[in-house]
């Protein structure tokens, strides 16, 4: 498998043109995205970086499926239409390719979907880390330890350009709300991950209606 991640800066940045937005892929990219068998797997939020700062997440089965699809689009009228909505909607935003990590396969990623179509979780984490260099094959053994007893769904690499940042996707929010001691357990734990991966990001992110992932 491999993923496209499309990051979109709101123009307003506000909850109004988040709904704006929201509305605006619903009725132009989702139909469209349907004919042309679009897997868009999950769609959030975040206040993280910018104020309704939007993110997509598109899986292909390979690169040459995504080259065949954007072979497609570019020859649908309606695909042209929402790729001119968006500039003025979104008049900044970045693309990246993603790779899953082999600890986290493809697969945990389905049930989750499955399971938020049931019962919709809304909120996410993700765990943004960059793994210290000649670390990688350790930390991708630990997380795969990991993954085993914490709620792990998904975890990626970028293809190009950052070797060794790593996005992991977690079910709920996992941000501390108050200051309390660690207890030995977490003390153990990021002992483990700061000495493989000394620097860490984490931001909570929400899912959108159209996500396929709730």
């Amino acid at each position: 498998m491999i993923y496209l991640e499309e990051t979109f800066n709101i123009v307003p940045a506000s909850p109004e043109g988040l709904d704006i937005f929201v509305r605006f892929v619903q009725e132009k990219l989702m139909p469209i995205g349907q004919k042309l068998g679009l897997n868009l797997i999950t769609a959030w939020f975040s206040n993280v970086d910018l104020f309704s700062q939007v993110t997509h997440i598109t899986e292909f089965d390979d690169l040459e499926a995504l080259k065949v699809f954007r072979i497609k689009s570019s020859e649908e009228k309606a695909w042209g239409e929402y790729l001119a909505g968006l500039e003025e909607l979104a008049p900044e935003r970045h693309s990246r390719l993603l790779e899953p990590l082999e600890s986290v396969p493809p697969k945990a990623l389905h049930k989750a979907i499955k399971r938020s179509q049931r019962k919709p979780l809304d909120v996410y984490s993700l765990a943004v880390l960059e793994v210290a260099p000649g670390k990688m094959q350790d930390f991708i053994s630990s997380l795969k330890d990991a993954a085993k007893g914490f709620p792990i769904i998904a975890s990626w690499r970028p293809v190009t350009g950052s070797p060794n940042e790593v996005i992991d996707l977690w079910k709920g929010s996992i941000t501390q709300q108050s200051y309390k001691p660690a207890d030995d357990f977490m003390k153990e734990f990021f002992r483990q991950v700061r000495d493989l991966a000394p620097k860490e990001r984490l931001r909570t992110v929400y899912a959108l209606p159209y996500s396929q992932l709730r």
